[in-house]
C-alpha cells in the first residue's frame, strides 16, 4: 500500500467513525479478482444544494479538516458530500422526528394571485364605489358585490371582488375625496377666485357652511362655479364663519389676496359693517368685494307689494289643481302662486263658498269675500304682468353668463320706472332722485281691458277705478324703493363688469378700465401696461366673439409670434371680474344635494362622509360619471391597502339607517 492509497484510508475510516455508519471498505465483498479495484473520487461539497428546496431549511456547510462538509441543523450531525447521502438523512426517521419537534406540523401554502388579476379587481372597487357616491346609499354596495361575484363568475374581476359597506365608506373618504380635492386645488392654482357662501342646517339639526368656489379652470379653459367645502359650525357668529373660511382656504392652499369677490345673503352677520364677515375679511383683502344675493333680494322686493292677505294665506305648489308648501330651497314663487290662483279662480271661489257654508269656517268666509270681488282678481292680473318680469330677471342669476345678466337688471329697472313716470321723465336715476316726485296719475298700467269688462258690468264705479289704480302704481313705486334699497352696491359692480364684455373689448371707442383698475388697487405700472393692452386688442382677429367668457378664456391662451401672451395681465384683470358672484343658485343646489344624502332614512352619516361625497359628486359634475371617469393608477394602487381600512372613532354611525 503506497502513501496515497494510505491517506484515502484514514480519510474514509475517520468519516466513517463520525458518521457513525459501517465502514465502506470493509462492506464491500471480498473478490478474488487480481485485478486492481475501481478507484472511488471523493466528491466536494456543493453549494448549489443550499438552495435546493428539499434540504435547504435543514443543510448548512461547515468547515473542518477535511474541508467543507454538509451539516443537519436539525439533527447536529456531519454529513458526508453526496447527494444520495442527504436524501438517504432526510428520509430517516431520526430526521423527521427531530424537524416535527423543531419546526412543528407542516402548514399549507398560501395561493398567490396574479397581479393582473388583483388590478382588475382594484379598478372594479373603485369604479362601483364611484358609482355608489353618484347614484345611491352605501348601503346598497353589500348587495352589489354579492350579484357582480355571481354574475361575472369566472371573471378575475368578479372573482376577487371584496367591497362591502365599511370599506365603500372608506374608500369614499380616504381615496376618492383626497383624490378630486387634490385635482380641484392644482386646477385653481394662482387664478383669481370668487367663494359664494351661506349658512344651512342637517336633518340632524347641525350647521353647515355651503362654501361654492368660481374660479378660471386651466383644464376646462373656462371659468367654473364647483363646490368647495361645507365645514361644520359650532357657533354662528361672524368670527366662527370667518375661521371656517380661512380653515377651507388653508386646506386647498388658496392664497387670501386672491380672493376678489364674495356672495352672501343680507344677513347681518354675513354683511355687517364694522363685524360682518365681509368687514373682517375685507381688513386682509382691501379689494374685496361683497355682492348680495340677487335672488333674495329681488323675491324680498316683490313680495313688499303684493296682495299680502291673500298670498300668506293660500301657499304656491307645483302639483297640478293642488294647494302645496312652497320649497324650501326655492324662492321663486310669487309670480307662479298669482298665475295659479288666477287660473283657478272659480273653482277656488266655489270651494271657499262650500267651506263656509258647510264647515261654517271663518278663514272660508273670508277668502270667499275676496273672490267675490272682481277688483281683486282684476289687481292680481295687473300684477302677473309685473311679476313676469321680475321673475325673469330673477331666473337669469342662476345661470352663467353675468355680463348678460346684468344687462337685463338694469334694463328691468329703467322698465318700472317707465312704467309710472312721465316720457320725459324717463332717465330717473332712482338712487339720487326719488321716484315718488315724478309719478303720472294716468300711466298706462295694462288695466283698461280688466277696468271695461267690470264697467260693463257695473260692477266697479269711478271711486273703485281711482281706488284700483293706485294700488298699482304704490306696488310699482313699493317694489322699484325695495329694489332700490337692496341693490345700490351690486348695480355699480354690474355695471361695471359691463365694461369687459366681448362687445366693449372689440370696440374701437371703448370705454375706460382706469377705474376698476384704481378700485382693484393695481400699481401705476399694472395700470399703464393693461390699458395699453386693452386699447389695442381689438386689433387682432378672434374666434370667440359672442360668448364674454369664452372670449377672455381665449385671450388667457393667446401666443404671439416668440410664443409670449402679451394680453395676460389684461385677461387676468378681466377673469377676476368675471369670477365676481352674482347668484345664489349653486349653493341652492348644494343644500340641494345635501338634503338628498343626508335624509330620513341616512340620518347618521357623519360630517366627514356626507363632505367626501359631495367632493365626489362635484367631481363627477362636467360631462364625466362613474362608467367613464378614468382614475389614475396612484388612486387604483391605494385599493386593498392600509389607506381603505382606516378606523377612527365613531365609525359605527356611518351607517345607514334603511328602511
Amino acid at each position: 500500500m503506497n502513501l496515497q492509497n494510505f491517506t484515502k484510508f484514514i480519510k474514509l475510516k475517520f468519516v466513517d467513525f463520525v458518521t457513525k455508519q459501517p465502514s465502506r471498505l470493509t462492506a464491500a465483498p471480498a473478490t478474488c479478482n487480481s485485478s486492481m479495484p475501481k478507484p472511488q473520487y471523493e466528491q466536494q461539497f456543493r453549494a448549489v444544494w443550499l438552495k435546493d428546496p428539499a434540504p435547504k431549511h435543514w443543510l448548512s456547510s461547515v468547515e473542518s479538516t477535511s474541508g467543507t462538509m454538509g451539516k443537519c441543523k436539525v439533527c447536529n450531525t456531519i454529513l458526508v458530500n453526496r447527494y444520495a447521502d442527504l436524501k438517504r438523512h432526510m428520509d430517516s426517521k431520526k430526521h423527521k422526528y427531530n424537524e416535527k419537534i423543531i419546526f412543528g406540523p407542516s402548514q399549507p401554502k398560501l395561493p398567490l394571485k396574479k397581479n393582473s388579476e388583483i388590478q382588475e379587481a382594484k379598478v372594479a372597487e373603485a369604479k362601483l364605489a364611484l358609482y355608489i357616491c353618484a347614484h345611491t346609499s352605501i348601503l346598497q354596495i353589500d348587495y352589489l358585490n354579492d350579484l357582480c361575484k355571481d354574475v361575472f363568475k369566472g371573471c378575475p374581476a368578479g372573482n376577487n371582488l371584496q367591497i362591502h359597506r365599511t370599506k365603500c365608506s372608506n374608500i369614499i373618504k380616504h381615496v376618492l375625496s383626497p383624490h378630486f380635492q387634490n385635482e380641484l386645488m392644482e386646477d385653481i392654482g394662482d387664478s383669481p377666485y370668487s367663494l359664494l357662501i351661506d349658512e344651512s342646517t342637517d336633518i340632524s339639526v347641525q350647521k353647515f357652511l355651503g362654501i361654492i368656489i368660481i374660479y378660471y379652470s386651466k383644464k376646462q379653459n373656462n371659468i367654473i362655479t364647483s363646490y368647495l367645502d361645507m365645514p361644520k359650525l359650532t357657533d354662528f357668529n361672524a368670527d366662527a364663519i370667518v375661521n371656517a373660511i380661512k380653515q377651507v382656504l388653508h386646506k386647498y392652499q388658496l392664497k387670501l389676496k386672491h380672493l376678489y369677490g364674495i356672495g352672501s345673503d343680507n344677513a347681518s352677520v354675513m354683511t355687517g359693517v364694522n363685524n360682518g364677515v365681509h368687514a373682517k375679511i375685507q381688513r386682509d383683502v382691501p379689494h374685496l368685494v361683497l355682492v348680495r344675493y340677487v335672488c333674495h333680494s329681488l323675491q324680498s322686493s316683490s313680495r313688499q307689494g303684493t296682495y299680502k292677505l291673500l298670498y300668506e294665506t293660500i301657499n304656491e305648489g307645483h302639483e297640478p289643481l293642488k294647494i302645496v308648501q312652497s320649497c324650501q330651497t326655492r324662492w321663486l314663487s310669487i309670480e307662479t302662486a298669482v298665475i295659479r290662483i288666477l287660473d283657478q279662480w272659480l273653482e277656488l271661489k266655489t270651494h271657499f263658498g262650500l267651506a263656509r257654508t258647510q264647515e261654517r269656517c271663518y278663514t272660508a268666509e273670508t277668502l270667499y269675500n275676496m273672490y267675490c270681488n272682481d277688483i281683486n282678481y282684476a289687481l292680481l292680473s295687473f300684477l302677473r304682468n309685473i311679476l313676469t318680469d321680475v321673475q325673469r330677471v330673477n331666473k337669469l342669476f342662476q345661470t352663467y353668463k353675468p355680463t348678460k345678466l346684468f344687462d337685463d337688471m338694469i334694463k328691468l329697472i329703467e322698465f318700472l320706472v317707465n312704467k309710472v313716470t312721465l316720457p320725459n321723465y324717463s332717465n330717473i336715476d332712482i338712487f339720487k332722485q326719488k321716484v315718488e316726485d315724478y309719478i303720472d296719475r294716468s300711466c298706462y298700467l295694462g288695466l283698461n281691458l280688466n277696468i271695461q269688462k267690470l264697467k260693463d258690468n257695473n260692477n266697479l264705479s269711478l271711486n273703485d277705478e281711482n281706488m284700483l289704480r293706485e294700488r298699482a302704481i304704490k306696488f310699482v313705486v313699493a317694489l322699484i324703493n325695495q329694489i332700490k334699497m337692496r341693490l345700490p352696491k351690486n348695480l355699480e359692480i354690474l355695471r361695471k363688469v359691463l365694461n369687459v364684455s366681448v362687445g366693449n373689448a372689440l370696440r374701437h371707442d371703448k370705454p375706460s378700465l382706469l377705474t376698476l383698475l384704481q378700485f382693484f388697487k393695481k400699481t401705476d405700472q399694472e395700470i399703464e401696461l393693461i390699458e395699453n393692452r386693452w386699447a389695442s386688442i381689438h386689433l387682432l382677429k378672434w374666434k370667440e366673439i359672442r360668448d364674454t367668457k369664452q372670449f377672455w378664456c381665449e385671450v388667457m391662451n393667446f401666443k404671439d409670434a416668440s410664443g409670449e401672451n402679451t394680453f395676460y395681465q389684461l385677461a387676468m384683470f378681466a377673469i377676476s371680474l368675471l369670477v365676481l358672484p352674482h347668484s345664489n343658485a349653486e349653493v341652492e343646489r348644494l343644500f340641494s344635494q345635501l338634503n338628498i344624502v343626508k335624509c330620513k332614512l341616512r340620518n347618521r352619516l357623519k360630517v366627514d362622509t356626507v363632505t367626501a361625497i359631495l367632493t365626489v359628486k362635484a367631481g363627477l359634475r362636467f360631462n364625466k360619471c362613474c362608467f367613464n371617469f378614468e382614475l389614475p393608477n396612484s388612486v387604483i394602487n391605494k385599493i386593498k391597502t392600509i389607506e381603505t381600512y382606516k378606523v377612527t372613532d365613531g365609525d359605527d354611525e356611518e351607517i345607514d339607517i334603511y328602511i
